[in-house]
């Protein structure tokens, strides 16, 4: 018999700090856009919409003052936390081996000293991939009733100094941290017949993305594959963003099917986008544990598997100096029943043929984000409609039923192009059913805080509580304009798009 909930948000914590920098601090630097358009206050709006973005101190660890601030505004023990997660891509400084959440680890070490503690990369989604993760936890024991999860999304780009000076990608960022806790609400025995290949460990050399794939195809042969997750210790930036699974899965993609990499498939993203939602569909991202013990991979993708949610499932553990091991597991006869509130379901899915398109390259011994803004802007508007349809109609759901839509703050610009892909059967006025759905099933803070990573979808749900979002107008939609509806909102969609390219969505019922 399945639960009534397995899995709920419970608290959040933030940091609400930082200093309001508007678009006239780029206006000066003489900055252009392509095509020769200048970076001044009314190019910037008109293109992203923001006008504002917070920056934080050189000094500060905002995962940290988040966690904080979850453990003085709430009231459960801390511990009751059984695995903390730090949802992140650069985080506090670039040039930090990681894993990033040891610094607010050292904040409840001394409460739950056993707790599961990993950084997760899976680019701007990764907050999604992370309640999935727990999800995952919670429908096969591992965590049990009345366990807590423990979420940091935490980015701090100016500190970091994430991209180059001169780099018009960085005008859209702002930090922000938040910290979230999920309680799993029942303990849970999966019935079903779970088995794992015979381990396959090898001492890499500089292909090493290449050669794990080719490990993988040998080990699994022609069967398919539901996700890649790795353990990955290299620690420096150019090896998570985006995450190596992703560019294992499209190295494991050109290998399976070199036709289509000699025709040139994955070179046109129309022809890609169809290939691997026709022939890949499958996840893939990456941890990296405190502990660095091999067998927290291991069981993490048994938990995926044992979910009744995916089938087949591959853990690397890759160490700093390029030891691998690397397992396929499986399972049989699993069942998967949605909740009936709380997290019911959730999707994830990766498009590495597309990993190019936000990635962290080496310059002249420094580390620095680049990004295709064209190739992401497709992505995220051009790739949502099977993602979240397939969501939705395994819950008996269309988009008409979301009473409250969290999407990822990227650019204002990607949110109605987006929605016209999802709502396309909308009839008779297509544009008109967006401009709705944006005005009343929506929150936004993208004209206020930039596009704040990982942390967006954390954000939107806790200032909308605390009444911190106000009704405004971006792009001629004005939003923020039925909050108090909105705060009651029973069926929530969080969808988010990032690095990898990675599209991760989780389905709330309240």
């Amino acid at each position: 018999m399945v639960p009534d909930s397995i899995l709920e948000i419970i608290a959040q914590g933030a940091w609400n700090g930082g200093t309001l920098v508007d678009n006239s601090i780029y206006s000066k630097k003489e900055m252009s856009f392509k095509g020769g358009i200048p970076v001044d206050n009314k190019t910037i709006e008109e293109r992203t919409g923001i006008r504002t973005r917070m920056a934080a101190g050189p000094d500060e660890r905002i995962g940290a003052i988040a966690l904080q601030d979850l453990l003085d505004t709430s009231s459960f023990d801390p511990s009751r936390i059984k695995i903390l997660i730090g949802a992140t891509n650069v985080g506090d400084d670039k040039y930090d081996p990681g894993p990033l959440v040891r610094y607010p680890f050292e904040l409840i070490k001394q409460y739950c000293p056993n707790a599961i503690v990993i950084d997760l990369y899976a680019g701007c989604p990764g907050f999604n991939v992370a309640a999935e993760l727990s999800f995952m936890l919670s429908l096969t024991g591992v965590l049990k009733a009345g366990d807590i999860s423990a979420i940091i999304g935490a980015e701090n780009l100016h500190r970091a100094n994430a991209f180059k000076e001169d780099d018009t990608a960085g005008i859209i960022f702002g930090d922000d941290a938040l910290a979230t806790a999920l309680e799993t609400k029942a303990t849970i025995k999966p019935n079903g017949n779970y088995s794992c290949s015979e381990k396959i460990t090898a001492s890499l050399k500089d292909d090493f993305i290449t050669d794990i794939a080719k490990m993988i195809i040998k080990l699994n042969g022609p069967n398919k594959i539901d996700g890649i997750i790795i353990d990955n210790q290299l620690g420096q930036i150019i090896y998570r963003v985006p995450a190596l699974a992703a560019r294992v899965q499209h190295s494991m993609a050109e290998q399976m099917y070199p036709e289509e990499t000699a025709k040139g498939t994955f070179k046109r993203f129309k022809d890609a986008l169809g290939f691997y939602d026709q022939k890949i569909q499958s996840f893939a991202f990456d941890i990296m544990s405190l502990s660095q013990n091999p067998v927290l991979v291991e069981n993490i993708a048994r938990a995926y598997v044992e979910s009744g949610k995916y089938k087949r499932v591959v853990s690397i553990c890759l160490s700093s100096d390029l030891n691998t091991e690397i397992s396929i597991h499986q399972g049989e006869d699993f069942g998967f029943k949605a909740p009936g509130k709380g997290i019911v379901d959730t999707h994830t899915s990766t498009h590495g043929c597309f990993g190019d398109y936000i990635q962290a390259i080496s310059e002249n011994e420094d580390f620095f984000g680049d990004m295709d803004g064209k190739g992401v802007f497709l992505y995220a508007t051009r790739g949502a409609t099977r993602h979240i349809t397939t969501l939705l109609a395994r819950n008996n759901l269309t988009m008409y039923d979301i009473d409250l839509l969290i999407e990822h703050q990227a650019n204002f610009a990607m949110i109605p192009l987006t929605l016209e892909q999802v709502f396309w059967d909308a009839k008779p006025d297509k544009k008109k059913t967006v401009k709705d759905f944006i005005e009343n099933h929506m929150v936004n803070n993208i004209h206020t805080r930039g596009n704040c990573s990982v942390v967006c979808i954390q954000r939107l749900p806790y200032d909308l509580q605390r009444g911190a979002l106000k009704e405004d107008t971006i792009h001629g939609f004005h939003v923020n304009r039925n909050l108090d509806n909105l705060r009651h909102a029973k069926i929530i969609l969080n969808d988010s798009v990032g690095s990898g390219m990675t599209r991760s969505s989780v389905l709330q019922i309240n």
